[in-house]
């Protein structure tokens, strides 16, 4: 039987391995275009002045399309590692796990209407954003999420 302290570092363990998986998630292109897209809404979302129940309901979109396309991911590594060469059973088991990402983004943009498309707060917000330092600093998030998501190449 393990004692309770061999099991602290095990535990412990359990974490670094999920902070392994989130680092190879990274290396695919639309888990870096979800990062991304989390970074920008998030600024908007301070500017936008949510209150905290919304902050919440958007911390969950942002996190399910994350786990989402993390699951997504691993069900596509593994499909090719099982079924190097094409078949399809392994093509509908890619499509059912990227349909799975499908519903999880559509979720996540209703959600982003529904906090974000009341009028004339949005207008409000733009133009706050537009017409004062907010522009230079929403320009660099978005060039850089443009250039994280497509031109980034990890180096590991």
């Amino acid at each position: 039987m393990m004692k309770e302290s061999d099991k602290l570092p095990s535990f412990c363990k359990s974490f670094l391995y999920a902070a392994r998986g989130l680092k190879v998630c990274i290396s695919e292109r639309n888990m870096r275009f979800h990062l991304s897209a989390a970074v920008l809404v998030t600024a908007f979302s301070l500017v936008y002045r949510l209150e905290r129940a919304q902050f919440g309901l958007l911390f969950f979109a942002i996190g399910l399309m994350i786990a989402l396309e993390a699951v997504n991911t691993s069900i596509e590594w593994l499909t090719d590692l099982v079924s190097p060469e094409f078949h399809p059973i392994a093509g509908k088991v890619k499509d059912i796990a990227a349909g799975a990402v499908m519903v999880g983004a559509l979720t996540a943009a209703a959600i982003g209407c529904l906090l974000f498309l009341q009028f004339p707060r949005l207008t409000d917000t733009l133009l706050l954003i537009l017409t004062s330092w907010r522009l230079p600093v929403f320009a660099v998030l978005l060039v850089g999420g443009v250039w994280f998501t497509f031109f980034y190449r990890p180096k590991w």
